[in-house]
Parts: structure tokens; sequence; C-alpha cells
């Protein structure tokens, strides 16, 4: 990478190990590339342009998240907004998120979504995203992102006992708001409750992000936690 470099990193407990032969596969690395919108420019480098199959670089780790969020429901195939969202997660990131870019980040965020023109906007993704998070929770950072393409941003501070920060910008007001983070717990939840063609492990890691992303990101806590 030109001005960041990989972490140390373990794929087994990932689940990049898992995912990576499942998604490298040129015709599903050609459509999720054409799908949404990978910006060419920014992912040449080092974050893995021109070797899309390295689990060690971001691009492999990225179509895994695609991978996972596409086929972890049981008939992955119907996608209609009847069921759960392990069928249409999938569906939704799809409609929205069509201009994804890679960048080094500065260790605050996983990922950012920029409204650059009035009707042009991207998602950008970091280190953070490829490397602190598991396949499932990149999965259902896509899933939070493309909630703020669809429109919603966070209406509250991070209350007194956040983990994100106490009194920063960035929180939803409540589960009712129906923000990102919303979804993106929402996303983990029915991951840990009914996820396909993964492992126990991975569920277990969902249901521990949701229950963190419950605990402090919301200004009101949901009142519930996922047992």
């Amino acid at each position: 990478m030109a001005d960041c470099t990989v972490p140390e990193h373990d794929n087994v407990s990932s689940g990049d190990t898992l995912y990576g032969p499942r998604s490298c596969w040129q015709a599903f690395v050609d459509w999720c590339w054409q799908t949404h919108g990978f910006d060419s420019d920014s992912w040449h480098n080092g974050f893995g342009f021109d070797d899309c199959c390295n689990l060690d670089l971001p691009l492999a780790r990225t179509f895994n998240a695609f991978w996972l969020l596409n086929y972890s429901a049981d008939d992955y195939n119907n996608d209609a907004y009847a069921n759960n969202m392990l069928h249409w997660g999938r569906r939704f990131v799809r409609d929205q998120l069509d201009d994804l870019e890679a960048a080094c980040g500065d260790g605050t965020a996983n990922a950012t979504t920029f409204g650059r023109w009035i009707f042009d906007t991207e998602v950008e993704v970091y280190l953070s995203f490829f490397y602190q998070l598991d396949v499932v929770g990149r999965a259902a950072t896509l899933v939070h992102e493309s909630r703020h393409l669809d429109g919603e941003g966070h209406d509250a501070n991070f209350p007194s006992w956040s983990a994100f920060g106490p009194g920063k910008s960035g929180a939803d007001s409540s589960w009712g708001h129906h923000g990102a983070w919303m979804y993106d717990a929402l996303y983990l939840w029915w991951f840990y409750a009914d996820g396909r063609r993964t492992t126990d492990a991975l569920r277990q890691s969902a249901k521990q992000r949701a229950n963190f992303i419950l605990d402090n990101a919301f200004a009101a806590h949901p009142g519930f936690t996922i047992t």
C-alpha cells in the first residue's frame, strides 16, 4: 500500500480462510466489482487489484464480506423484503452501494459514506474494516453504510457509557429510529440466529458484536440484548 501497511492478522479466526475459496471465483468477482462500483484507482497500490484472491490483502477480504452477504440465508435467491434480513440484506446493499473505495483511514472509523455531489455518494472502507473486523462484521458494516446511502444519518451523540466515545456524534437516538446502527445490529442478530454456510465461531462473533452495538451505539439503550 502506498502510505499504510498491513497489520498483524489471523485469517482463520476472521473467517477469511473459510470464505476466501468461495469468493475467489471469476464470475463472482466480476459481478461484485461491477454491481458495487469498486473504484479501480483506489484498489491499486497494495490494496489487491493485481492479486484479488490474496487473503492478506484488502480486496479479497472485501469480496469475502460480499460473498457472506449474498449466500448466508437458507434460500439465498429469495431476497424479498417479507423474509428475514439474511435474505433481503444483500438486496438492500445491492440497491444502495454502487461506489466503493479503499483507503488507509485514520483509525477512527471502519468506513465512511460521503456525498460528493448532489447525485454522487460513495463509501470508503479502511484498514480497520479489512483487518479489525471479521468477515461477518465487514458484511454488517456494508449494510450499515448502505443505510446511510439510503438517506438515514445518525441523529444523536454516543451516551456517557459508550465505548465509541462519550458525547461524540455518530450514535442513533433509539432502536426505533431505524438507523444505520439498528440495521448493522439486526443483520448480525439474524446471522447469529440463522446464518448458513458458516461456522459456530462466526455466528457467536456476530452475536458478540451485535450486543456491543446495542450497549454502546444508541443514546437510549434498546432495552434488550441477544441471548
